[in-house]
């Protein structure tokens, strides 16, 4: 993931899919890019993905995706358990 600063980030996330009883891959090119904004007190990550996808199962596949992504940022509650250690 790339930082460039001001809250934004870009990074890549492509997620590759194998069908096993049909043996075709789907392969994506991924771009992400996203921002951390405040609403009232609530961080929220606001997100856009694009996919293109470079083999598909068949020719009715998707060629192309876009993504909108919406994440509330909540505490991690899991690193009070390793502070002070």
């Amino acid at each position: 993931m790339f930082l460039p600063g001001d809250a934004w980030n870009v990074g890549s996330t492509p997620i590759m899919n194998y069908d096993w009883k049909a043996r075709q891959w789907s392969v994506p090119l991924n771009l992400t890019v996203g921002r951390t904004v405040t609403f009232g007190n609530t961080p929220v990550k606001l997100a856009v993905e694009l996919n293109y996808y470079v083999a598909g199962p068949d020719a009715f596949g998707p060629k192309w995706m876009l993504g909108l992504n919406i994440t509330p940022v909540v505490p991690n509650f899991v690193e009070g358990w390793f502070k002070g250690r």
